[in-house]
């Protein structure tokens, strides 16, 4: 099926289509499928370092970036190993699930794409609301992780740098 048909199955595809292509200047690989799998998210998942997207099954795009976070943030040498159990393909001290959660609200930013896409109803065990309260106000839980991690700054070491804080990104994937 081509790329086009796919995307036209998704109940945002504008918003998919954007997606998609920011994953592909990323270097995060994907594939988008048609097959039906069981997955912790509808309609995407993470295989051998690679996200099947089934577009057809996805109840929200904002999960496509959530997943896509968590390859963006393992470190790259580790990253063809992840699969859909982060913790158990390589390993607990790699989740980094508020880095995920903060990469997400970037990209979502990034694509102009509303935060109540990464911050569904359905999303974060019933705390979508409370993180997108947060996140609407300023406070950017998960932030140091990923200027730990060298992928964004924090306002104060940037103020003489010319370079834009959070949630602008210097890169979108760790090294």
């Amino acid at each position: 099926m081509d790329t086009t048909a796919h995307l036209s199955l998704s109940p945002q595809p504008e918003l998919l289509a954007r997606i998609i292509d920011f994953l592909a200047s990323t270097g995060i690989q994907f594939t988008l499928t048609s097959e039906n799998f069981t997955a912790f998210l509808d309609g995407v998942k993470i295989k051998d370092g690679e996200l099947l997207i089934n577009p057809a099954n996805l109840l929200c795009v904002g999960d496509v970036l959530h997943e896509a976070g968590h390859l963006a943030c393992v470190p790259a040498a580790l990253r063809p190993q992840v699969n859909e159990n982060v913790a158990d393909s390589v390993g607990e001290e790699h989740t980094y699930e508020l880095g995920v959660i903060a990469w997400s609200v970037a990209a979502a930013h990034h694509l102009g794409i509303p935060l109540t896409e990464v911050f569904n109803e359905k999303a974060y065990k019933g705390q979508a609301d409370w993180l997108l309260a947060e996140y609407s106000s300023g406070n950017y839980l998960g932030l140091p992780l990923l200027q730990w991690m060298g992928m964004t700054a924090l306002p104060a070491e940037l103020r003489n740098e010319g370079v834009a804080p959070y949630p602008a990104m210097q890169r979108w994937t760790r090294e």
